[in-house]
């Protein structure tokens, strides 16, 4: 099967016809999620209603409102649950948003050929946006009170990276078809900078003209990285569609999942969703 169909054929002129298929899925993927968000903004799914407790809660809402915002507004007049739905709402729109923006992107660029600028995309959703989606699917108050604690070091890849596995079991054991999810294959992949089997080599190589920090991805003499690969190899192209739809498998299902979290999902249409990809891949 070379084509499925669900993109144009003059999209597809410059993927090689071995893994034209994978790149549809890929897209498959990110459409799905795409189109979950649009339907929870539309219906203002992410929008708390508040209903206050004392007659007069309102108006100090209001007031306080005014001179802080409405997170702190809530906070002072002791609704840290409400502030808490908030905060994790504003939160989950806008980054899913934003990483799918990147997907969608880095797919495009793969699409016409530009590696290394599709890889330069790629690099933000996979290492960071999933890790962090990741967290507030498995470990949500972890997530919550880190977030909420005033030191951004916390949140840093540094830091994070002594419980990323720990952050992506968690997520995984969260979702229906966790079973097809390795939590140690998934960090190998992604962040093992010992890896030549995985996605960091390519990262840093594509980020940076110039890399010595570690001899798997050592520049070549009298080169620079990437910019003399001819863009006509398929070598890039094999490497990345034999590793990259199962990570989005798993990125899609814990976007779902977080959206389900915002406002419960009519059963069958998650059930739908997940048998429809599930059975994609």
């Amino acid at each position: 099967m070379k084509t499925v169909g669900l993109i144009p054929r003059n999209r597809l002129r410059h993927i090689p016809e071995q893994v034209r298929v994978y790149h549809e899925l890929c897209f498959f993927l990110h459409d799905e999620c795409v189109r979950a968000l649009h339907e929870y903004e539309n219906a203002g799914a992410h929008v708390e209603t508040i209903k206050f407790l004392h007659p007069d809660d309102g108006d100090k809402f209001q007031d306080l409102a005014n001179k802080t915002d409405a997170v702190g507004a809530l906070r002072d007049l002791g609704y840290h649950d409400a502030s808490k739905r908030v905060v994790l709402n504003t939160i989950r729109m806008a980054m899913i948003s934003d990483c799918l923006h990147h997907v969608y992107e880095a797919l495009r660029c793969f699409e016409k050929r530009k590696v290394i600028v599709g890889f330069n995309l790629l690099r933000k959703p996979l290492i960071e946006s999933l890790l962090y989606l990741s967290w507030m699917c498995g470990l949500e108050d972890d997530f919550y009170s880190k977030f909420t604690a005033g030191d951004p070091k916390t949140l840093t890849l540094q830091v994070l990276g002594k419980k990323r596995r720990e952050i992506y079991s968690a997520a995984i054991n969260c979702l229906g078809h966790y079973y097809m999810f390795d939590p140690v294959v998934l960090e190998n992949t992604i962040n093992n900078k010992e890896n030549s089997n995985g996605f960091q080599i390519l990262f840093q190589r594509a980020v940076h003209l110039v890399t010595t920090w570690h001899p798997q991805i050592q520049t070549e003499t009298e080169n620079f990285n990437f910019i003399f690969k001819n863009p006509f190899d398929d070598d890039v192209f094999d490497f990345l569609y034999e590793r990259l739809p199962i990570i989005l498998l798993l990125l899609s299902h814990v976007i779902i999942e977080l959206f389900d979290r915002m406002q419960k999902m009519d059963e069958l249409s998650k059930h739908l969703f997940e048998i429809r990809t599930v059975m994609a891949y």
